[in-house]
């Protein structure tokens, strides 16, 4: 009997519960909006209200924390059936490897989504908290909804990294480190950045993207294309790779090895 791919996305989110990933998420989300909140103490001249520590923590988000969460988030909803030895088991129901990674990977998507709406709430708490000016329901609703549509898109931008890092136990934390660098490079500025990924996230949903700064002119347009290149990549991408560290999804080890002869 084939098992549905709502089942395989149940079953996941309920194992979350034996899990420390949320708290983990949690942390880098308080992290990383504690990080935009703190230029709100500084003593620069610039006017400290809603709209800049929101529009910080769209960056600080998809340029420093999220990129990371979400990779090793990825690589551990896999890694877990590996180190636990559970994998055999659930192989055996039986589910096809390839559409249980699929299922985790929707299980990150939408964890994606809900440390991004965690994000937003606890930016507009520190905001009303401090007192800070033009806090108003419009621009809650506007803010609220460029951070999430934000991490979503950002998800979308980081698609092939969590593919091998889904795919590939051991490439877990190197991918988490790739991730950091990958997103600390959308913070340069530069005409060639429209077709650079994590970029093409803060050009369509930071209205302060490239503000200032004379010598570039950044497109929407330019940015939807590179963000659906990466989409259809990742869509090559998922069905030709082979996970490897697992001898069809089951680690063997020499202990149970079959012994040869009677």
């Amino acid at each position: 009997m084939k098992i549905p791919m709502h089942t395989v996305i149940l079953t996941e989110i309920k194992k979350l519960r034996r899990y420390s990933i949320l708290r983990a998420g949690l942390i880098v989300v308080v992290l990383s909006d504690l990080f935009a909140f703190a230029p709100v103490f500084a003593n620069d001249g610039v006017r400290k209200n809603f709209t800049l520590v929101m529009n910080n923590i769209l960056e600080s988000n998809c340029t420093y924390f999220f990129p990371s969460l979400i990779l090793l988030t990825g690589g551990f909803l896999a890694r877990r059936e590996y180190t636990d030895d559970t994998l055999k088991n659930i192989l055996a129901v039986p589910v096809p490897l390839r559409m249980l990674l699929s299922g985790k990977m929707i299980v990150l998507f939408f964890l994606t989504v809900f440390f991004g709406v965690l994000s937003g709430l606890m930016g507009i708490i520190l905001c009303f908290a401090a007192s800070l000016p033009d806090l108003t329901l419009p621009l809650i609703a506007e803010w609220m909804s460029r951070i999430v549509l934000g991490n979503t898109f950002l998800f979308i931008a980081l698609l092939p990294l969590t593919i091998v890092s889904v795919f590939f136990v051991n490439a877990v934390y190197a991918c988490t480190a790739a991730g950091f660098v990958y997103g600390f490079f959308a913070t340069l500025e530069g005409a060639r950045l429209n077709y650079y990924p994590v970029k093409a996230v803060l050009i369509l949903f930071d209205p302060q993207c490239g503000a200032g700064y004379d010598f570039v002119r950044y497109s929407k347009e330019a940015a939807c294309l590179s963000l659906l290149a990466v989409l259809l990549i990742s869509v090559i991408l998922f069905p030709i790779l082979q996970p490897t560290g697992m001898a069809n999804g089951v680690k063997t080890s020499k202990k149970d090895a079959r012994p040869k002869g009677w």
